[in-house]
């Protein structure tokens, strides 16, 4: 619990650091004045794309791969099983596939979670408004005349969240809430929702809690970080490529990808990867570690 609470607060206070970086890296950089800063973050311009991808990029690196690296220092790898950063099994090689094949899923999960805030309700006041102003600076980081080279907006949106992310999330905070709760699905949905917390896009909830889930039993399934780094990778990739063919970085209309057939075979995908996952799963000769069990207990129980 003190290690848990402890990373906890490394991390918001990262977080809240690398705010302040990047807006020096803003203002020295990029020729931001300090005071126009606040106006620049909530209402972005094109001509400030450039800076602003890189003071999000400051701002991950800086709020979630420091605490990582200070916990690390602080206490070693030992609870954390080394952020199990090992080659893992077979399960690795197929976590693009497993995260693609989720897609209906997750596109459902996003369909109920738009019932979920009524339109013209006070949820809808209350999360629309930075709902939208994530989605421009997407598109805005995207945008093809916007100034922002294509590999920096590569980098931005699909490598240093899928690397920092979990790190933080699957790396640290799902085995210390392992050993806490001693249940692994316990850690793995409280982990997701954090994750989807985080991100304080409230009409992506559920989608992200989802996802969070299933990258968290791709970790314990493969017994590596490595295949939720992938998965996430590949995640956020995707949606990239396809902005660059679509225009939207959602599941475009009138494509194959959102045609009935296409749902039906993903999902069966979907399905027969989750058995052969759960057949083909580390987690039995990783369980008592990762949760803090000991050898005597396990061994008993085994």
């Amino acid at each position: 619990m003190p290690q848990f609470i402890l990373f906890l607060a490394l991390t918001l206070t990262c977080i809240g650091l690398g705010t302040v970086v990047a807006m020096g890296v803003g203002s020295a950089v990029f020729g931001i004045p300090l005071s126009e800063l606040p106006t620049v973050l909530s209402d972005p311009q094109p001509h400030y794309a450039s800076a602003l991808i890189w003071m999000n990029n400051v701002t991950q690196l800086v709020g979630f791969a420091m605490p990582v690296l200070l916990f690390l220092l602080l206490f070693g790898g030992g609870n954390i099983h080394g952020l199990l950063l090992k080659p893992g099994n077979s399960i690795v090689m197929l976590s693009p596939i497993i995260i693609l094949s989720a897609t209906p899923l997750i596109d459902l999960s996003a369909m109920v979670n738009q019932m979920l805030i009524p339109e013209g309700s006070w949820l809808e006041h209350a999360f629309k408004p930075t709902e939208e102003l994530a989605e421009r600076m997407t598109r805005m980081f995207l945008e093809p005349g916007s100034g922002v080279h294509v590999f920096v907006a590569f980098l931005s949106i699909a490598i240093i969240p899928a690397v920092c992310e979990e790190l933080v999330f699957r790396g640290v905070i799902m085995p210390l809430l392992g050993k806490m709760t001693k249940n692994i699905h316990a850690s793995i949905w409280i982990t997701a929702m954090l994750f989807s917390l985080i991100h304080v896009q409230f009409y992506g909830f559920l989608p992200r809690l989802l996802m969070g889930a299933l990258l968290g039993y791709l970790v314990v399934w493969s017994g590596s970080l490595w295949g939720s780094i992938v998965a996430h990778f590949i995640n956020n990739a995707s949606a990239f490529m396809l902005f660059q063919y679509y225009g939207t970085i959602e599941t475009p209309e009138g494509s194959f990808i959102s045609h009935w057939i296409f749902y039906t075979l993903a999902s069966l995908l979907f399905v027969v990867l989750i058995r052969w996952c759960l057949q083909r799963s580390a987690w039995p000769w990783l369980s008592f570690t990762y949760l803090g069990i000991p050898d005597s207990i396990g061994k008993r129980g085994a």
